[in-house]
């Protein structure tokens, strides 16, 4: 029996929250600005897959352009979006640096 001894695969790059509220964010204006397409478009920007951006839209709730819902105006909307994202981004942030201050002080103990 021959033995596999090729190495497990990579699951690929890991982003952080900054890059993803950054790639959200221009998701969130191509589609104000276009009406939808923002996806697409950030992939081939920012090479990251669509499948992964439609993944990071989904946990955000952000919703896609196909399911608009009533006559709110969905440029006001998008722009809360990315605001909340950059907010979210930068309390996770906050929040990685108050767990390593933690780990740190705990190993002192």
């Amino acid at each position: 029996m021959a033995k596999n001894n090729s190495k497990p695969q990579s699951r690929g790059k890991r982003y952080s929250t900054k890059e993803k509220a950054e790639i959200l964010t221009f998701v969130d204006k191509h589609n104000a600005e276009n009406g939808r397409g923002g996806a697409a478009e950030a992939s081939r920007k920012f090479q990251v897959s669509q499948l992964t951006i439609g993944n990071w839209l989904k946990e955000a709730g952000s919703p896609s352009p196909r399911r608009k819902k009533g006559n709110a105006d969905i440029s006001l909307v998008l722009k809360r979006l990315g605001d909340i994202h950059k907010k979210m981004a930068k309390v996770e942030e906050e929040l990685d640096g108050l767990r390593k201050e933690y780990a740190a002080l705990k190993g002192q103990l």
